[in-house]
């Protein structure tokens, strides 16, 4: 996996052809454009209410067979008129599901209270009904107080926890007389609120049905869309060129690989090109090869940033790393397992689209290498298998081993860090900055030798010699060559100097850094250790009831492994990502970079004319 080389390609051509050679450009689909003017141009782009209309029909779940064929339904397929009956339908919708909820709130709420109808207030000589709802406690001292009050007051239901109650009063009572707020049950009886529940449902039965026979245009509407976009690029692309008298010029990069394609363009369509390599002033985008196998770990790191031009790409480090990551937050193998099945069973939504396709291949390798590292602590659902099986022989790492778990995280975060500064100075190896970020390597892995050293586990030389060496060498490094200011003068040896100490002191920055690498074990401990927490209480519960308990133990089971799965799933995707994004970024990349977009077409016929209400 690498960042694609482009060059830099002029094209020059006759004005009056400028259309027609901007559109098979754009059929051509391999240039990322530069715009050459900064002339203002009005785009007419895809409407936000098509959009959100095509979303809607997205949502159905059951989809009607596609109207392809455009010539049979030129009178029929009007885009304006099917997303204004598609938002209308949605609008509907929401409206009568609105009714919906707020009736089966209310019915709720009057139950309790029968079937009624309020008499008129001239038969009741001017006297209001109240209603009130209050705890079963509540309704002794509810009895003193209206008796001496004088209101008349009746129960009418009562259930374990709640007393319904109406007093009778031409005024609402004050509100020291009752503990509780009085209910509004409105005037409306029972059996009429159920009816108009029944209206609203089937109501809503017609408009999903409505929708789905709307679901037919999708295909349509999806092209139409696209074409307005192609339209869209097409007119920015125009407003892009710089035109004279009698030709015009567009310029923009390509990919090497392209190269012969747009050569075999030019001299199709009498065009002249000239190709440039990128010059030091140029900014070109970035253009990644994303593998179907590896490029997941590009695309998971492209939500956060894109590596510059003439940077590296971190995609395939990313990949791994994430994945380890991730499997020693999880620390349980069937946690990993499950997290596998469900991207299987999410498999066909998933291989829509390439990325799609590349960030299942990440989430399948993510969930083999948990499996494995689940297997080699020995953890099934926080249950440890039997030592003597073979599932506890492969268990060979001890998670509550602190001390060893502890040295495993930070050497995985120096790794980790060293990588991203090796690959910095690959980079730069042409430029003596090259030698700063092996001093960072250096002073990183020497640090850590040095503390291993002390702690017995590399022999005593690295505590007394390697380690203090390669950190002295590293900090020299690291001091003489991460400024690139000349020195010219006394003045610039001394501020040389200075940036120098500068960089030396973000030592502090690389401690915390590599100490941001003990989530790894601590979050991989309290995942485990909330999983046999679990276990624990489901077994107590077991123990203490045998008939019942088996019922409670496994709804303790259920939830709380659903949820420790939930927050392991969140920290590993969180915290992984972060560790990468962060840490790995900030030693790995110094500049970011701006993705390449290509000048392509993405509709599969150009109809516009017959879905445009306006033709």
């Amino acid at each position: 996996m690498a960042i694609k080389r482009l060059k830099k390609i002029t094209l020059y051509g006759p004005s009056q052809e400028k259309s027609s050679i901007l559109k098979e450009l754009q059929s051509l689909g391999c240039l990322h454009l530069i715009p050459l003017t900064d002339k203002p141009v009005e785009v007419q782009v895809q409407p936000a209410e098509a959009s959100e209309a095509k979303a809607w029909l997205e949502r159905s779940p059951k989809q009607r067979r596609q109207v392809r064929n455009v010539r049979e339904h030129k009178d029929a397929a009007r885009v304006d008129d099917i997303v204004h009956k598609i938002l209308d339908n949605k609008s509907k919708f929401r409206e009568q599901s609105d009714i919906r909820d707020k009736l089966q709130e209310r019915i709720r709420e009057v139950r309790p209270w029968g079937e009624f109808a309020f008499p008129a207030l001239s038969d009741l000589n001017g006297q209001r009904l109240w209603f009130y709802v209050l705890p079963n406690g509540e309704l002794p001292a509810l009895r003193d107080s209206l008796k001496q009050c004088e209101l008349p007051w009746e129960l009418i239901h009562q259930s374990q926890k709640d007393s319904y109650v109406i007093v009778v009063s031409d005024k609402e009572p004050e509100d020291f007389l009752l503990p509780v707020h009085r209910s509004h049950v409105g005037k409306i009886p029972l059996s009429r609120l159920e009816e108009m529940l029944d209206e609203a449902e089937d109501a809503i039965e017609d408009l999903l049905a409505e929708r789905e026979a709307l679901t037919r245009w999708h295909y349509l509407l999806d092209q139409v869309l696209a074409a307005r976009l192609d339209s869209a690029d097409l007119q920015q692309a125009t407003s892009g060129t710089m035109d004279e008298d009698s030709f015009f010029l567009v310029q923009g990069w390509v990919p090497v690989a392209e190269q012969a394609n747009v050569e075999a363009f030019t001299a199709a369509h009498g065009v002249a090109a000239i190709f440039e390599d990128p010059k030091v002033d140029d900014n070109p985008p970035t253009l990644l090869d994303k593998p179907a196998g590896t490029g997941g770990g590009a695309d998971a790191l492209g939500f956060f940033q894109t590596p510059n031009y003439r940077a590296w790409d971190p995609g395939n480090v990313v990949f791994y790393s994430f994945s380890l990551f991730f499997a020693m937050i999880m620390s349980d193998a069937m946690y990993c397992l499950i997290f596998g099945l469900i991207i299987f069973l999410l498999r066909g939504k998933l291989r829509q689209s390439e990325t799609g396709r590349r960030l299942m291949n990440l989430a399948y390798f993510m969930s083999g290498v948990g499996i494995v590292w689940g297997v080699f602590i020995g953890s099934y659902f926080g249950a440890a298998p039997d030592s003597g099986s073979l599932f506890g022989r492969l268990a060979f790492i001890d998670l509550n081993d602190y001390n060893a778990m502890m040295k495993l995280s930070v050497v995985i975060g120096v790794a980790h860090l060293i990588v991203a500064n090796v690959m910095t100075a690959i980079v730069n190896r042409g430029s003596s900055y090259a030698l700063a970020p092996l001093g960072w390597a250096g002073l990183m892995g020497g640090g850590l030798t040095l503390w291993l050293g002390m702690t017995g586990t590399l022999p005593a030389a690295f505590q007394s010699t390697i380690g203090p060496g390669l950190m002295i060498v590293g900090a020299l490094l690291v001091f003489l060559f991460s400024s690139s200011r000349e020195v010219t003068s006394f003045k610039d040896l001394i501020l040389r100097m200075l940036d120098g100490l500068k960089a030396v002191y973000n030592i502090t920055s690389a401690f915390g850094d590599v100490l941001s690498y003990m989530r790894l074990f601590a979050l991989g401990l309290s995942g485990a250790s909330l999983a046999m927490t679990f276990n624990s209480l489901a077994m107590d519960v077991l123990n203490s009831s045998p008939v019942t308990g088996v019922l409670f133990a496994g709804i303790i089971l259920l939830l709380g492994h659903l949820l420790n799965f939930a927050l392991c799933i969140m920290s590993g995707v969180v915290h992984g990502m972060r560790l990468n994004v962060i840490e790995f970024v900030n030693w790995g990349l110094s500049d970011e970079g701006y993705p390449f977009k290509v000048f392509n077409q993405r509709t599969t016929f150009n109809q516009q004319t017959t879905f445009s209400k306006e033709d």
